[in-house]
Order: C-alpha cells, then structure tokens, then sequence
C-alpha cells in the first residue's frame, strides 16, 4: 500500500479497517499457542488510550483485540470499562481472553462501577464462569439496584459452583417478588451446572427445594425434570410417583423426564404403570414408550393393542412399530386392520413401519381375501414399504377391474417397479379405459421412466410405442406422459419428430393432443411451428394453445432462459398481428415484458390504448423501459413511462412508472 500524503489518522484507520476485515475472513489471527503480533498490539493500545482517536478506531481496536487476547491490552481496557460509549466493546475483548489478568481486571471495575456498567461487567463475570468472582457476586445479590441484584443472580448461577449455588439458596430463603423469581432461575442454572460436573446429589437437593407450590407452575416444572434427571436411575419412584399424581405441573415435568430419562429399567418401570393408569394417562404414556423406541414396553403395548378401547387403543398401535421386535406386531396390525373401524388407518400406518422381511409377503397374502376397498389401502402400505417383491402382484391388480384397486396398483408401480418392467406397464397403461385410472397410469409411466439410465433413453420406451402405435386412443394416451418426461429429461430432435407426427395426424384427437404437448415443449423448437398454426388455423382452442405455448418460449429466449435459436422480436412482431380475442393480447403483452429492445416498448405502447389490457401494458412497460435507457432511446422510454404516471389509472403502477422515470438521466447531447 501506498499511504504517501495521507495523514496520521488516516493511516491508523486504514490499518485498523484492514484489520477488521482480516478477521472477518478469519485472517490475521495469531497461531494457536503463539504470541501476539507485538507492533500491532501496541498500536492497538494506543489507540484506545488516544484521546483524540475517534470513537469507531476504538471499536475496531476493541474487536481485534477480542482475537489477539495480549495480556499487556488489559490495563488500556480495564479503562474503558468506564466509559458509557465503549464499554461493552471493552468487555467485547476482555471476556474470551484466557489471561487471568482479564478476570481480574473485571472484578477490579465492580467496586468502581454503578448501573449499567456494573451490570454489563457482571455479566461478562458470568459469561467467564469466573470462581474468584463468586463472594463479591454474592456481596451483589440484595443491592439496592434490581438489575443490578438479577444480574449477580443470574452469573453465579452460570458460575455454577457449589459455593456458588450455596450462596443462591442462601438469598432464596429472604428474598421476595422479582428477585426470588429471579434467583429461583439462577438456581436452576447452577443445579444443571452441577449435574453436569457430576455433582448430582448436590444438584437433586437444589432442584428438590424448587418443586414446591410457593414458586410458579414454570419453575416447578423445570425443577422437578431436574429433580429425577440428576439422580438418574435412582430417579424412577420419583418419576413413577410424578406420573401417578395429578399435578399438572409436576406431571409434564414427568412425561418430560419420561422421555429423556436412559435405560431399561426405566421402560420397565414405565410399563408396568400402564395398566394400572386411567386412560386419560395410558394414552401420553403410550406416546412417551413409542418415543423411547425401547422393545422392553412390547407386552405392555401389544396388550393395550389387541384390547385396549377408543384412543387407548390408537395409541397402542401407533406406538407397537416403534417398540416391535420384528415379529409380534404384524399379526396384530394385520387384525387391525381387517377389523375396519378408527383403528384400521393407524394400523395400516404402523404396516408401513414395521420391520421385518416377511410383513410383505404377510401383506401379499392378505391381498386375495381382503374386499377391494381394503385391498386399495394394502396396496398402499406395499407402497409405502417400497416392497420390490410385490411387482409382479401389482402389475396384475393394475389390470383388474375395480378401478379403486388398480389406481393404488398404479400409484403404487410408480413407486415399486423398476425400469425393465415399463414395456409392460406402457402397455397396462394403454389398456386402461376408465379416465379415474388413466392419471394414476401416466403419472406410473412417468415416474418408471425417470428409473431409465442413462437419462438420455428415459423417452425411449414411451416413443417406441408411439412410433407402432396405430389407435388413436393409445396414441393419445402416450403424448401425456411422453410430454411429462421431456419436460423433466429434456427434448431430443428424435422426439419432437414422433410429435410432430402424431400432430399431423389426420384424426383430430390425436392433433389436438400432440399440439398441446408441442406447445408444453421444453424448448423453443416448436415456435415457428405454433405459429403457423396460430396464423392458419381457425379453431379459437387451437390457436389459444399455439398462441400460449409460442408466447412462453419466445419469452424463454427473450430473457435468456432458453439458448434455441429464436428471433424472439421477429416471433412477437408477427404473432402481434394475428391477436384477436382479450386472452390472446395478455398473452403478448406478458410474453413481451420479457424483451428489452426498444421494438417491444413500441408494440406495447399500442396497447395502452386498449382498455382491456391497459394495465397490464403498462407494467409490462414498466418493467422493460428502464433497461432501455440508453443514450438512443433514453428520452423516448423517459416520456412514455411520464406518460403512464400521468395517465393510468391503477396506482400501484403509476408509483413505479413514477420510480422508474426518475432513474432515467437523459444525457444533453453535444
């Protein structure tokens, strides 16, 4: 860099702004273990202690040195503790330094310091779990201050040390109103701190005085999860008698607990209770067993499966899968499900989960005999296990009669069958006669077709077909899902030839559909072909179709979004005279607020005469002028878009054409 001519404070500024920026990008910082940069430490340093460096060079130093830690920083920052402006950017750099003259540092600036300068060192105290802090936080906690009072309360419970938690029970005891509840949270704090460093029964006889009723249903409830928690499995009469009462507080603390609490013996204990619990807590429990996922609750579950009533029994089988060994829930879902009732969805859900090998052959077999609108929900848990041995099945079912039978049969196919089964299931899917089954077929074909690798050959199947199709219905009956896949995969030069084929059919059905596949084209290939037909043809459906289709791709290209060579001005200039009906003139004025040449603006502009697309003309206006402000046409798109401001009537778009008018600057020429 050259700084030549640059006063001192600049330079300073610069340095310290490129300093800033190093540690933004995580450069710059020293190596782990190694010493500061001294130069730039001491050039820190005295930039905090300048009294005429400005106030941001001071932030600056303050945050580099945050990451630099220099022990020789201290002094210039224990200062600054002082100063209303900088003191939070001053214990910014003090907390994560691990020099104890940091620490001590702070704890110096308490008995200098009042209001929210105190409170602000205190919490960094706290944020350092800084020990030696302990006895003067606890000289805090009855200061007059309240904030200043929480605020001690608060960082010794972050402290959370056994002298520390002493001193919070110690103020408990006298405390009242805001700062109990205050101190209450505190405690909390330091009894989870404790229980972390495996202090548990200290941390128990905490949470343990927090529980009664003279605190709120909040503290209580956190007191009491941490009250069985921190005895661990000694904590499980305590749970069990937390699930037996009725107080709510102390009960969710108990599901809580229920749910977190590890181990065996604690499933067992749990369902052992489930029996012996009203149905308003079977219920929760079940839930809480399914959570744990712990094959100990089985018997319990599956006995509530198989007689449990109402919601008991739903919950039961919503939770069997999650306890199952693999084996004794099948038959009872399999039951279940037969049964009917509110049970049989959740059972029908809890066969999709369930693991085993053999729940698909046992699903199978159960096919046959169940009535076809069981059958259809069968097939849906095939689906939902993507069970590969059930294909040969499902192609069969998709051919039979009930149509709800063979839409799940298709729905499911999609999701089973693999890329060699799709001759067949083109051809399942050409038999099909009834239009509630034809979707569920395409959309099967479709999504086979997108198993096929390469992906260059997904269409292959679908086009040979077309290619020896000679029945119109079937031909038809190929574009759709034909059209779906070029959509995903992307057109080929052998495709759009199949299509135009089947467009030049002289059966009007096939025409029809193979002209709305062309105007659904991927690409821009069609666009010349649309619009001959929309200058030709005299049928309203089948210009709209060409007309939409060719709009979009010409729009595509316009913008960018499409590479197929295209004159896109060329296209709209001759579509814009063949436009007759409102439907049509929306469809160029959308299509053209997508070119941004000044011919665009000039066709649009016609359009602002026209009352049944005035507006939209004008915020296709808008939206292009802008971009053709150049020294050219500047004036030109300037005047029209004063023109719109002035004269349209919607008010949102006269606030833009205002907007976009101004950020045009027209250039005087010389």
């Amino acid at each position: 860099m050259n700084f030549t001519g640059l006063p001192h404070s600049s330079i300073r500024t610069v340095l310290l702004l490129a300093a800033a920026a190093g540690l933004a990008f995580g450069q710059g910082a020293p190596r782990p273990g190694g010493p500061p940069r001294t130069e730039e430490v001491q050039t820190l340093i005295r930039t905090l202690e300048s009294a005429t460096a400005p106030q941001h060079e001071k932030v600056l130093a303050c945050q580099r040195l945050a990451v630099l830690g220099p022990r020789e920083a201290v002094p210039a920052l224990a200062t600054l503790l002082a100063d209303e402006k900088l003191a939070h950017m001053a214990r910014h750099a003090l907390e994560p330094m691990e020099d104890p003259a940091a620490a001590a540092a702070l704890r110096g600036a308490m008995g200098r310091l009042k209001g929210n300068l105190l409170v602000g060192v205190i919490n960094s105290l706290g944020f350092r779990r800084d020990v030696a802090a302990v006895p003067a936080l606890g000289g805090l906690i009855d200061h007059p201050e309240a904030e200043v009072a929480r605020a001690a309360a608060a960082a010794l419970g972050r402290i959370g040390t056994k002298d520390a938690a002493a001193r919070l029970q110690a103020a408990l005891g006298r405390a009242t109103g805001a700062q109990r509840l205050a101190l209450a949270d505190a405690s909390l704090t330091g009894a989870e701190g404790l229980a972390r460093a495996g202090l548990h029964a200290e941390a128990a006889a905490i949470y343990d005085s927090l529980c009664g009723k003279a605190f709120p249903d909040y503290i209580r409830t956190a007191a009491m999860g941490g009250a069985i928690l921190s005895r661990q499995a000694g904590g499980i009469p305590l749970l069990v008698q937390q699930i037996q009462g009725d107080d709510p507080a102390l009960l969710s603390a108990g599901w809580r607990a229920a749910r977190e609490l590890a181990g065996g013996a604690v499933t067992r204990a749990l369902a052992e209770q489930l029996p012996k619990l009203p149905a308003a807590k079977q219920v929760p429990l079940l839930q809480v067993l399914g959570d744990r996922g712990d094959p100990i609750a089985l018997p319990a579950v599956l006995d509530l499966a198989a007689k449990g009533a109402g919601a008991v029994r739903v919950a039961a089988l919503q939770a069997l899968p999650r306890v199952d060994d693999g084996k004794a829930a099948l038959p009872v879902l399999l039951q279940a499900v037969t049964a009917g009732g509110d049970a049989a969805e959740v059972a029908l859900s809890g066969l999709g989960a369930i693991r085993g090998a053999e729940v698909d052959a046992k699903v199978l077999a159960a096919l046959p005999t169940a009535s076809p609108g069981l059958r259809a929900k069968l097939i849906g848990v095939l689906a939902a296990r993507k069970a590969d041995s059930a294909r040969s099945e499902l192609l069969k079912l998709a051919a039979g009669g009930d149509p709800d039978v063979a839409k799940a049969a298709f729905r499911a196919l999609a999701v089973v069958a693999r890329a060699t089964d799709l001759p067949q299931l083109i051809r399942l899917s050409l038999a099909t006669r009834d239009d509630a089954v034809k979707v569920p077929a395409d959309l099967a074909v479709y999504a086979v077709s997108m198993k096929v690798f390469p992906a260059a050959k997904r269409p292959e199947a679908v086009l040979n077909a077309l290619r020896e199709s000679r029945d119109p219905v079937a031909t038809c009956a190929l574009l759709r899902p034909l059209g779906a896949i070029l959509k995903s995969n992307g057109a080929t030069p052998e495709a759009y030839a199949v299509v135009k084929t089947a467009f030049e059919s002289k059966d009007p059905q096939v025409s029809a559909t193979a002209l709305r596949t062309l105007a659904d084209w991927p690409d821009a290939t069609p666009a010349a072909l649309l619009l001959e037909v929309a200058k030709r043809d005299a049928d309203g459906t089948r210009r709209e179709v060409a007309l939409g289709g060719g709009v979009r791709m010409a729009a595509n290209v316009a913008a960018g979004r499409d590479r197929t060579p295209l004159d896109a001005l060329a296209w709209f200039a001759q579509a814009n005279q063949l436009v007759r009906s409102k439907e049509e003139k929306l469809m160029i004025v959308s299509g053209l607020g997508n070119v941004k040449r000044i011919e665009a603006l000039r066709m649009l502009k016609e359009y602002l005469g026209d009352p049944a697309v005035q507006t939209e003309a004008a915020l296709a206006l808008v939206e292009i002028a802008p971009a053709l402000a150049t020294p050219e046409h500047a004036a030109e798109a300037k005047a029209l878009l004063e023109s719109i401001g002035k004269s349209t009537k919607d008010v949102d778009v006269r606030r833009k054409a205002g907007k976009a008018s101004k950020s045009i600057q027209i250039v005087p020429k010389k």
